[in-house]
């Protein structure tokens, strides 16, 4: 058998990833060693640097992820079931991250024998770049791909000749410009990476007593090897493929078509998709847009509801200050039902009568009320009156017939714009009231 161990490029920096060709820049930068496999060890066919599609065929890969890129974690995490478990993974590392959750991929690695079934460790991975390395990855002649840290290769050895002692972690270097990458296997799940800026070799004094080896292909291909045909449920099963295939489940609850369809992914440069194509871009601003839609049509109907609500209290309330001043003769024709005023209409009309039995003007006079149908008529600049009914308190007038038809809403608009008021009868009938904005009826009536 054949196996393709290939080891993935650091995930560059924003600045570099937001450029035209995002990631792609990285697509020449993956390392490859196929190996040939028996029982018992691992040989060395051939190597070298280049694209997913330039790899040779092989029956398995094993892809190294750059501990680098993946932040492991141990946690604390509720005895749910894994579906209910991956639900909840963000809000418990949500507080430990730099960045948006929403940029974040978390995967649950599987747990160790003997382990506490409440402490797991979890693997923390930028989404965009997962996401990449998957579409890459893609392109491989193998019917079998896992993805690891690649920490996890690296042997726990012993630093001391006493067999009894447990394992120390071990302590990996390589060089990429003028900094040193360093790798360190810290125990069975866990593992850190970190960068220098210097050309030597300096590891922290806390691990003074390790000796650093170089990433090579001597070292690497047996540890590798060794890992791919270990058994138990915790190396077996481990697979951040896993972590690409949960974040790119389709829903089953969503309504739109272009978010049920997530398998559909163009074959274009990162940077050209992630802006205006990524799911994962527009999920959460259409979640804020409809919960702002919304609020708008509640906040819309609440304030409708509360004007109608305050329009009636006003009414009320100048029903029945009104009501305190109306003189007996009126209150006994309300009673009677004899007319249909509203008890503010019929004030002003008390009012208007004791105005006149006084001896004074009001608006509700004759000529008051000739002179504001001679300047509705003269606003209007067409159509004559052919009828006029003067009740002693208003006017009922109606348009001869033949002329230019005038609508009901201009000439209602019309007597509005001129601070008056004018109610249709119908069949080009119009009612023109003595007073606006105190109400209006449709029977002819008086106190």
């Amino acid at each position: 058998m054949s196996l393709l161990i290939i080891h993935c490029p650091l995930k560059p920096l924003f600045e570099a990833a937001s450029t035209d060709d995002g990631f792609n820049a990285q697509k020449e930068a993956f390392e490859w060693c196929l190996c040939e496999t028996n029982a018992l060890h691992a040989t060395i066919q051939s190597s070298g640097t280049g694209t997913v599609e330039s790899m040779p065929y092989a029956d398995e890969a094993l892809v190294l992820m750059p501990t680098l890129d993946v932040r492991l974690m141990e946690k604390k995490v509720p005895l749910v079931k894994a579906k209910k478990l991956q639900q909840v993974l963000p809000s418990l590392i949500e507080d430990e991250l730099l960045g948006d959750i929403e940029s974040t991929v978390i995967y649950a690695l599987p747990q160790l024998p003997g382990q506490a079934g409440s402490q797991r460790t979890l693997a923390v991975m930028n989404k965009s770049w997962l996401h990449w390395l998957v579409r890459e990855l893609d392109h491989i002649l193998t019917p079998r791909v896992r993805m690891i840290p690649d920490c996890l290769i690296m042997p726990l050895q012993n630093t001391s000749t006493n067999l009894q002692e447990p394992l120390s972690s071990c302590v990996a270097f390589q060089r990429s410009d003028a900094a040193v990458i360093y790798t360190w296997h810290k125990t069975e799940q866990l593992g850190v990476a970190w960068i220098e800026e210097s050309e030597e070799v300096v590891l922290p004094s806390r691990l003074q007593d390790i000796k650093p080896i170089a990433w090579s292909w001597d070292w690497m291909t047996p540890s590798a090897f060794t890992f791919s045909r270990r058994t138990d449920i915790a190396a077996a099963s481990l697979n951040l493929l896993h972590a690409e295939f949960g974040v790119r489940k389709p829903s089953k609850k969503s309504t739109l078509n272009w978010f049920s369809n997530s398998g559909q992914q163009l074959q274009t440069p990162l940077s050209k998709t992630i802006s205006w194509l990524d799911r994962s871009l527009w999920t959460k601003p259409i979640i804020w847009a409809q919960y702002a839609v919304s609020s708008i049509v509640l906040g819309a109907g609440i304030y409708t509801s509360w004007l109608a609500v305050d329009n009636w209290r006003w009414g009320r309330n100048i029903d029945i200050s009104a009501a305190q001043f109306l003189a007996p003769e009126t209150i006994g024709l309300l009673a009677q039902n004899k007319n249909t005023d509203s008890i503010a209409l019929a004030f002003t009309k008390q009012l208007t009568n004791e105005a006149r039995h006084k001896g004074l003007p009001t608006d509700a006079d004759f000529i008051a009320m000739t002179g504001k149908l001679q300047q509705l008529k003269t606003a209007l600049g067409k159509g004559s009156i052919d009828k006029m009914e003067y009740d002693g308190y208003r006017i009922d007038f109606e348009f001869k017939a033949g002329g230019e038809v005038l609508s009901a809403a201009d000439v209602i608009g019309k007597a509005q714009s001129l601070g008056l008021m004018v109610t249709d009868l119908g069949n080009n009938r119009y009612r023109l009231q003595p007073y606006a904005g105190l109400g209006s009826d449709n029977v002819n009536s008086k106190l």
